[in-house]
Order: C-alpha cells, then sequence, then structure tokens
C-alpha cells in the first residue's frame, strides 16, 4: 500500500481511513469517517471534525492542478519564498526555488486565473480551520494536543495557498507599475496593490513563524529536508519591509486632531 509520495502522507488520518476498511471491507465512507474523527478527537468532537473535513475538500477541489503547478509553483515555500523589487530572470526549478518565475509557475493556467484558484483554496480552507477550532475546544486530554497539532498543519496548508496568490498577484503588479506607459492613477492603485500584498505576506510569514517554533514538521519535505526553518519567515518580513521601502513611496501618516479649546 503506498504511504503517499516519499511517506509524507504518513503517519495520518488518511493512512487510518485506508485502515479502518481494510478491517472492515463493508463500512460506509460515512461509518468510517466518524469512527476515525471519534477514535483522534472524541464523540463531542465528530461533527466539528467532519465539518472542517468536508471544507477542505470542497476547497481542495478548487487546486489549480498541473505538473508544473505542482511541482514549480510557489506554493512549495509559501511565505518562506522571498519577493524580488526587479525580475530576476531565473527559472523556477522542481520543488525547491519558486523564485518570481510565473511563468513557470502557471502551467496551462493564465496567471490571473492561478491565483484567482489558490484564492478559492485559501478562503474555503479558513472555513475548514474555524471548524477545527472547535475540535481543539471539545477534545479533552491527549487527544486535544492531537488536535492541536492537525490545527497547526491545516493553518500552515491555509497560508500556503494564501501566499501562493499573494505572490502571482505581486509579479503581476510589480511588473505592471515598471511599465512607462501608466498614467498617475493607475501607477497609485498598482502602487496600492503591491503594498497590500506586502502587508499581507508579512502578516502570513508572522503567522507561520508562530507555527513552526512549535512544529517542526512544518517546511519539512522527506526527499529535499527542510524547505524552511522559522529564521527564513524572519527574512521575509526584512523582505517585505525593505521591498516597500525601495519600491513604494513612504507611508502618509495621519496628524493627531488638536483638541479643542
Amino acid at each position: 500500500m503506498m504511504l503517499s509520495w516519499t511517506l509524507g502522507g504518513y503517519p495520518s488520518p488518511n493512512l487510518q481511513v485506508a485502515h479502518h476498511f481494510s478491517k472492515f471491507p463493508g463500512a460506509s465512507k460515512q461509518s468510517a469517517l466518524d469512527a476515525i474523527a471519534r477514535g483522534r478527537y472524541g464523540v463531542d468532537a465528530v461533527p466539528h471534525a467532519r465539518g472542517a473535513w468536508t471544507e477542505f475538500s470542497n476547497a481542495f477541489r478548487e487546486y489549480p492542478y498541473s505538473g508544473s503547478v505542482l511541482y514549480n509553483g510557489p506554493q512549495q515555500l509559501g511565505p518562506a519564498n522571498l519577493l524580488y523589487s526587479e525580475p530576476t530572470g531565473y527559472r523556477s526549478t522542481m520543488v525547491g526555488f519558486p523564485y518570481d518565475d510565473i511563468e513557470g509557475w502557471r502551467g496551462p493556467y493564465p496567471a490571473k486565473v492561478l491565483a484567482s484558484q489558490f484564492e478559492k483554496v485559501a478562503v474555503g480552507w479558513a472555513v475548514g480551520l474555524k471548524q477545527l477550532e472547535q475540535v481543539v475546544k471539545v477534545a479533552t486530554g491527549q487527544r486535544q494536543g492531537v488536535a492541536q497539532r492537525d490545527l497547526d498543519v491545516a493553518t500552515a496548508a491555509q497560508i500556503h495557498f494564501a501566499s501562493a496568490a499573494n505572490q502571482t498577484r505581486f509579479v503581476l503588479a510589480r511588473d505592471a507599475l515598471a511599465s512607462k506607459e501608466l498614467e498617475p492613477a493607475q501607477r497609485q492603485a498598482q502602487q496600492q496593490v503591491l503594498r497590500r500584498l506586502l502587508d499581507e505576506e508579512i502578516a502570513l510569514a508572522r503567522r507561520l513563524h508562530t507555527i513552526t517554533q512549535r512544529d517542526s514538521r512544518i517546511g519539512f519535505e522527506a526527499s529535499n529536508q527542510y524547505y524552511y526553518v522559522p529564521l527564513d519567515l524572519v527574512e521575509k518580513v526584512i523582505n517585505c519591509e525593505f521591498i516597500g521601502q525601495s519600491l513604494l513611496p513612504p507611508k502618509r501618516l495621519s496628524r493627531p486632531k488638536r483638541p479643542r479649546r
């Protein structure tokens, strides 16, 4: 029985489901999933766990599947992938370094569609996270620790999906901003997009850093060892701040209103 590519899915609830069917060939899909949820999180958590799994499954239907996207896209590194204020000219490598090679990332998808699909996955996945948070609340004893670790992994996945959408849109906006044909209003609009994306990437990197500090599995992949470590996410925050200072006009600070006399 295949335990996922390079054993990437072992041990996991997925394998427990397969094991359940091997023991009970006549089991229904619903009874098998209920049994795994009950054994993993406890009776009270079953409806929330099932709800989370359903939302994750529905969201994952929107994943922009393609061999090129799968191996070359920015979702591999997530927020750990640095941004660049100018095109690097580097080609993305197989499950290693995406750089800013949007043509290498997108496979058969137009770049805007690629970003949109990753956003759909991230938004749908976030709904499932709300259910999984309820699992953590109602689980007790050792099961609560299991639930929290599962929540961390699921949150890291959602962060990667959201970051992939951000990075794709960043490259598009950065390249558009370099055009000399932009009207002032268009230039300002692209600058606003870039600033929003930089702020979002900083927030995602910080959230992921917190998770990696307590779970060493995050960032690890069996064939390449660690894709990223916590300090890479610290670097990403600095990277985004630097690009914001070098590529965009300074933020305007609102003056505090003087009190009336």
